[in-house]
């Protein structure tokens, strides 16, 4: 009597086959789903901290804008530059650009201690700008990938406005077509307290 030989037929191997390339297919397509749903919230958590940040330093100077120490504040003061405050205290020349004018924070007053620290100005002027997809502070780059835009409320004139509204907007840095997240829009409003109209 002759014996079978025991093993699998070729119908056998290639549904064997068939199943693991399923399995494969399967395993391979979640792992590349969760890879880029990973780098999608890594890259939407940088877009909104850097437009929250962007906000936040832009708008600290649009706080201090025509801060002019203890001093009355009513007095003139004139620049370098040939702008003065209160007037120039915010200016802008176009809708990408913001300037702001103070005093010096912690100066023209008395300290905790009650010594009076001499009155100094920031010289030059903190100015704001957007260009190619880059917001800068005075000339040195700050963020990439946004774009600033400025108005001026309620006149839409720096010189008799109350209040400035800068508005940033992230987009997503990666550049990967299928994954690109949309543009994230961020804005704040910055009541112009220091300056006298």
């Amino acid at each position: 009597m002759k014996s079978r030989e025991l093993g699998m037929s070729l119908v056998e191997v290639m549904v064997a086959v068939l199943i693991s390339t399923i399995l494969v297919l399967g395993v391979t397509e979640l792992f590349g789903n969760s890879f880029f749903s990973s780098r999608s919230n890594n890259e939407l958590t940088r877009m909104q901290e850097a437009g929250r940040v962007a906000l936040e330093v832009i708008g600290a100077d649009a706080r201090r804008a025509g801060y002019q120490g203890c001093t009355a504040a009513d007095q003139e003061h004139k620049f370098n530059d040939g702008h003065s405050l209160p007037d120039d205290a915010v200016t802008s020349s176009s809708a990408t650009t913001v300037t702001f004018r103070f005093a010096d924070p912690g100066t023209g007053c008395n300290d905790s201690t009650g010594t009076y620290q001499e009155l100094t100005w920031n010289e030059p002027a903190v100015t704001y700008s957007s260009a190619n997809g880059t917001l800068s502070r005075n000339g040195d780059p700050i963020l990439d990938n946004v774009n600033m835009s400025v108005a001026f409320i309620p006149t839409g004139s720096a010189l008799t406005s109350t209040a400035v509204r800068i508005t940033i907007t992230v987009s997503d840095s990666r550049n990967a077509a299928p994954h690109t997240l949309g543009n994230r829009t961020f804005s704040g409003t910055y009541e112009l307290r220091n300056k006298l109209l």
